[in-house]
C-alpha cells in the first residue's frame, strides 16, 4: 500500500476512536487533495451512513472522483477502479471494465497491475486467454519493479532439489523487505 498522508492517517484514527463525523471530514479532505484511497472510502462512508447520513449521491460524486483520477493517468487510481470494477465493490461487476483498467495500470507501470494480469494470462482467468508468452512478458516487468509477489515466484522457481539457491534466497529476502509475509516464512524454514 501506498503511504498515505499525516491527514488520512489522522482520519482513519478517528475512525477508530469512534469520531466518524471527524473522521469523515478529514477523509473527504484527501479526497478533495485527490487521494484515490481517499475518494472510495468517501464514497464508501457516504454509502453507508458513517459520519454523516447515509447519501448515495455524495457517494457516487466520490465513485466519479475516482474514475476521474484514473482517467487523468493515476496509476493507483487505475488499479482500484479496475478491482472494484473486478469484484463489485461500489461499482457494478463489469469484467469487461476491470479487464480496460487493468491494462491501463499495468501499461503505465503499476507492478501489482503487471504481476495480475501476468497471472490471468497465465491462468486464464477474466475472459484472458491462456498467454504464455504475454504472461512472461508482464512478469517480467512486474519483476523490473520489483513487485514483492513476482519476486516470490521467480525465487520459488529457482529452488533446487527443494532447497532455495543462493539467488532464490537473494529475492526472497527482497520479497520480505518489501513486506510479503510467504517469503519470510519460507526465508525462515529453508535458512535454518
Amino acid at each position: 500500500m501506498k503511504n498515505r498522508s499525516q491527514k488520512f492517517m489522522e482520519s482513519m484514527q478517528a475512525y477508530d476512536d469512534d469520531q466518524p463525523e471527524l473522521a469523515l471530514r478529514l477523509m473527504e479532505e484527501c479526497a478533495t487533495e485527490g487521494d484515490p484511497a481517499a475518494c472510495f472510502t468517501t464514497a464508501l462512508w457516504y454509502r453507508d451512513g458513517e459520519g454523516a447520513p447515509m447519501n448515495l449521491e455524495r457517494s457516487a460524486q466520490w465513485l466519479a472522483r475516482h474514475e476521474e483520477l484514473a482517467e487523468q493517468g493515476n496509476l493507483e487510481a487505475q488499479w482500484d477502479v479496475g478491482q472494484n470494477y473486478r469484484f463489485g465493490n461500489l461499482l457494478p461487476l463489469d469484467i469487461e471494465r476491470a479487464n480496460y483498467w487493468l491494462e491501463r495500470a499495468a501499461e503505465g507501470g503499476h507492478g501489482e497491475a503487471q504481476h495480475h494480469l501476468a497471472w490471468y494470462y497465465e491462468t486464464g482467468q477474466y475472459d484472458y486467454p491462456i498467454d504464455p508468452a504475454a504472461a512472461t512478458r508482464w512478469y517480467e516487468r512486474a519483476f523490473e519493479q520489483e513487485h514483492p509477489e513476482t519476486l516470490y515466484m521467480y525465487a520459488v522457481r529457482l529452488f533446487r532439489d527443494g532447497q532455495p539457491t543462493d539467488e532464490a534466497i537473494r529475492l526472497l529476502r527482497k520479497a520480505a523487505d518489501k513486506g510479503l509475509k510467504q517469503a519470510e516464512h519460507v526465508l525462515r524454514s529453508s535458512t535454518h
